[in-house]
């Protein structure tokens, strides 16, 4: 049964032999026919030129570490950005009717239709360098001119060079004014604050925490001061009962009982009994207590009056005498005079620790309320310094952006005119159409011989006949001399054909070898 199988596939190959050598010069005919076709529609065939522009992007030339910059986007994204507003349709249509591109597709190709052509036809490409942040990408732009196609791929460049200075620049521009309305909106917001701090403060003077020790001393100094004015108001009242006492007993006889004094030793009385004034309240005080001050600043008034004043005329014995009797009475006027005045000072020593023991009452709650106004006023602060410090940021990123020292793009190499087109690949696609043009010679002749009813082969007529029919013999092919010399011209035709064909090729290839 294999040796079946191998017989029968032997026979169909030598068919399949026979078949061809017998159509050879149909097939080369043919094939030479169809490749020749394929060639002329490949040289009728428009080429198409690629041009590539280089741009470099040059990172900040200033460190981040002293300036950070202003626009912070990655490449990739910035680049996209970048390319959606240079291949925008204002932008693409103003770049068509300035070269006069598309002129054949604007006949029955709508403007939105010529765009998204263009769009096709071009492409952006990033390269990573070898250093960090340091990136090229490329512009490519394909079209029929060679010419055109560089120019349209210099201005894309150019394009986007111009787009990049605007975006950043308004980027720039719009978080300045941003930051700038922040800040003043911050800066009134402090200025609030602070008013309502610094009037808080000066509404409850003293009453504040931070008033508390200087609260606490006073209330100390204050009754201090009260228990020593009262020790003085009790001192003088023992006095003046004293003085009194005395003044009860029996004037002699003759005498006055209101003796009348000199300016002189009134003045010199009232000197004694500040002088043991002073001298009690230095056995208590200092110098600087405001009682001992004042009572210093009398006596050197006293002093100076006393020296303005001229020496008594009277008899030195009648005049100690005088001033003996009328000791008791002045010294009681000064008393009552020194009482008074204790008196007051005692009052306004109470209102004072009142005032005083009323802040020290009041400063819990005080705290409380200073605590929630120093809180806003430290958020306000925090919050206005850190836009300060984001605008003096800005500023300096922007000055980076106006002197050229920020990220850029430059072209590094310009497209040149292209010499060979990229499209159509002919010195690919020629010997490609010629094997498509062979193969489909020889699938027709296989075709063509499948669909025959002729019977080629014993294998095949023995399948016809029935059963037990045996075949006697095979009649070969008898050919005359007709036969042989009709061959002949047939296979001199068919060589000068193919010669002529063979020649037409080589005519257009050559015609085309420039843009192969």
């Amino acid at each position: 049964m294999a040796s079946g199988s191998l017989e029968q596939a032997i026979s169909q190959g030598s068919l399949y032999l026979r078949l061809l050598l017998k159509h050879k010069w149909h097939i080369l005919i043919g094939t030479l026919a169809l490749t020749l076709l394929f060639t002329v529609g490949l040289a009728k065939m428009p080429n198409v030129y690629e041009a590539t522009t280089t741009v470099l992007v040059n990172p900040q030339q200033v460190p981040e570490k002293y300036v950070s910059p202003a626009v912070s986007s990655e490449l990739y994204s910035q680049l996209n950005t970048l390319t959606q507003q240079v291949l925008s349709r204002t932008r693409l249509q103003e770049i068509i009717n300035r070269f006069s591109l598309y002129a054949e597709r604007r006949g029955f190709s709508s403007p939105e239709e010529v765009i998204e052509k263009m769009r096709d036809d071009i492409s952006v490409q990033v390269k990573q360098g070898t250093a960090e942040q340091l990136s090229t990408f490329t512009i490519t732009y394909q079209g029929q001119k060679p010419a055109l196609v560089a120019q349209v791929a210099n201005e894309l460049a150019t394009s986007f060079i111009h787009w990049n200075i605007s975006s950043r620049d308004l980027q720039v521009t719009g978080t300045q004014d941003f930051l700038s309305s922040e800040l003043e909106a911050a800066k009134n917001n402090l200025q609030r604050q602070e008013a309502k701090l610094k009037q808080f403060k000066m509404k409850h003077l003293g009453e504040t925490p931070d008033q508390t020790v200087n609260n606490f001393q006073a209330v100390a100094a204050l009754r201090s001061a009260l228990d020593a004015n009262a020790d003085a108001i009790n001192r003088l009242d023992e006095q003046r009962i004293l003085l009194r006492h005395l003044g009860e007993s029996p004037v002699p006889t003759g005498a006055s009982p209101h003796p009348i004094l000199t300016e002189r030793a009134r003045l010199q009385l009232e000197k004694q009994q500040i002088e043991s004034t002073r001298e009690q309240l230095l056995e208590h005080y200092s110098k600087r207590y405001p009682d001992v001050v004042r009572a210093t600043r009398r006596l050197e008034e006293l002093n100076t009056q006393l020296g303005s004043l001229p020496a008594d005329a009277a008899d030195p014995i009648s005049s100690e005498k005088k001033t003996e009797d009328s000791a008791d009475s002045v010294r009681l006027e000064l008393i009552d005079r020194e009482m008074k005045r204790r008196q007051i000072e005692q009052d306004r020593l109470q209102a004072e620790l009142a005032e005083h023991q009323q802040k020290v009452d009041a400063t819990p709650l005080r705290e409380q309320q200073l605590v929630e106004l120093t809180r806003n006023y430290e958020i306000s602060k925090q919050h206005y310094q850190a836009l300060l410090d984001g605008t003096f940021k800005i500023g300096m990123a922007a000055d980076l952006e106006q002197k050229q020292k920020a990220q850029r793009f430059t072209v590094l190499d310009l497209a040149q005119v292209p010499q060979k087109p990229i499209k159509p690949r002919r010195k690919l696609l020629i010997p490609l159409s010629g094997l498509a043009a062979l193969g489909l010679l020889v699938f027709g002749v296989f075709m063509k011989d499948r669909v025959s009813p002729a019977v080629k082969t014993e294998m095949e007529l023995k399948s016809l006949l029935p059963t037990g029919v045996r075949i006697m013999g095979l009649i070969p092919r008898i050919e005359v001399t007709a036969d042989a010399r009709r061959a002949r011209r047939f296979a001199i035709c068919s060589s000068m054909i193919c010669l002529l064909l063979c020649v037409a090729l080589t005519g257009v290839i050559w015609g085309i070898r420039h843009n192969l």
